[in-house]
């Protein structure tokens, strides 16, 4: 059970520096909402994922929906940014647990 908590600790400390690039002036609010955002989306994400027979990159898609949303409402800038910051944090944590546990994306 400890394993699986690993892997939520893997992707915060990936995506956190990340997210960071793109809310330079905020970075201090980045590492709360980080922790919070990924202890919401990823325990639903892998539930998502072992009940039902859709691919990887569709319930991502959801998380980086989710999560551009709520940058979009802590903080500051447009959508697109939001979009930006959450895709390349998603992705680069998506691809590191997709290379790690060999899974597939498809």
């Amino acid at each position: 059970m400890m394993a699986i908590f690993q892997y939520l600790f893997y992707s915060i400390l990936l995506e956190t520096p990340l997210v960071m690039l793109f809310y330079r002036r905020e970075w201090k609010n980045v590492i709360p909402v980080e922790i919070l955002l990924n202890s919401f989306t990823w325990p639903i994400l892998s539930l998502l994922y072992f009940m039902y027979p859709h691919s990887l990159l569709q319930f991502e898609a959801g998380v980086v929906i989710a999560e551009a949303a709520a940058f979009k409402v802590f903080f500051e800038g447009s959508w697109i940014k939001a979009l930006l910051a959450s895709f390349s944090a998603n992705a680069t944590s998506l691809l590191a647990g997709v290379w790690i546990n060999h899974l597939s994306i498809f």
